[in-house]
């Protein structure tokens, strides 16, 4: 199915040219020229993405943008501003706003398509993210979960090279703190993965584990995901100041946001 997509513009020659560019690139589009006109249509049509004027009669880009966040939705189409102001002050007041993208007039073919594509992509991998976690929920669900950690004192930091004790599925077995590769989080469940490719689900949350596995080693890299570090094969440079993130034995790489990209730069010195 196409992707459909909302272009709001007032300027029509700007407004047909674009609609041109994005039909010829396969998508489907819908137009508005003014932002009252287009939170109406926004309310009664699921669009995939939404361009938007900043300058446009009405209600301004920011009070669509605004309203957009208003609404009970789950999954607000990435909305980009298309605008002629260049102050700092305008950017900000987008992002802050919540706004994906800002783009410039004047834009060239490839500067719109690239900020289109680079969208929809960060979206595909922010629902896959989100669809691993219920995966790895209902995972954890059909398990016999297990005891958590099995030393006396659960609040004890552990040693890079010391084993522990953990039990799945009515297997028990020691492991070494070293050989855990990851640790993936769905609410109040953890699953280590290994390097030799197994997987235990602990029925403890994610933050017991950062507070006590050795911090030298292993490293916080999203609100679900620790690392450990010794593993890491390369890092690179992604969108929006994010970094894709690849581990040895990992076939997929991690996305780093630019908040946690900051905390790895400290923690390996260099990306």
């Amino acid at each position: 199915m196409k992707k459909h997509i909302l272009l709001i513009e007032d300027d029509e020659l700007l407004r047909e040219n674009i609609a041109f560019i994005l039909e010829s690139e396969g998508y489907r589009t819908s137009k508005a020229i003014n932002g009252t006109d287009a939170v109406r249509e926004i309310k009664k049509e699921k669009f995939d993405m939404i361009l938007c004027d900043i300058m446009i009669p009405g209600l301004d880009g920011y009070g669509v943008l605004k309203a957009i966040k208003e609404l009970d939705r789950k999954y607000p189409p990435p909305f980009i501003f298309l605008t002629a102001k260049t102050e700092r002050t305008d950017m900000r007041k987008g992002m802050e706003l919540g706004a994906d993208d800002y783009l410039t007039k004047p834009f060239t073919r490839d500067e719109i398509l690239n900020s289109i594509n680079a969208q929809f992509s960060k979206r595909e991998t922010l629902l896959n993210e989100r669809e691993d976690g219920k995966e790895l929920l209902k995972e954890i669900e059909s398990r016999l979960l297990t005891k958590a950690l099995s030393d006396k004192d659960n609040t004890r930091s552990l040693k890079y090279e010391e084993n522990i004790f953990l039990t799945d599925r009515g297997k028990s077995e020691f492991i070494k703190i070293s050989s855990i590769l990851y640790l993936s989080a769905a609410k109040d469940y953890t699953i280590v993965f290994t390097s030799d490719s197994r997987s235990f689900a602990i029925r403890k949350p994610l933050k017991a584990w950062e507070s006590r596995l050795p911090g030298e080693y292993f490293l916080r890299i999203h609100r679900s995901t620790i690392i450990n570090t010794e593993y890491i094969e390369k890092v690179e440079k992604w969108f929006n100041y994010s970094h894709k993130l690849f581990l040895k034995n990992v076939k997929d790489p991690f996305i780093i946001s630019q908040r946690y990209s900051r905390k790895l730069r400290k923690k390996i010195t260099k990306l």
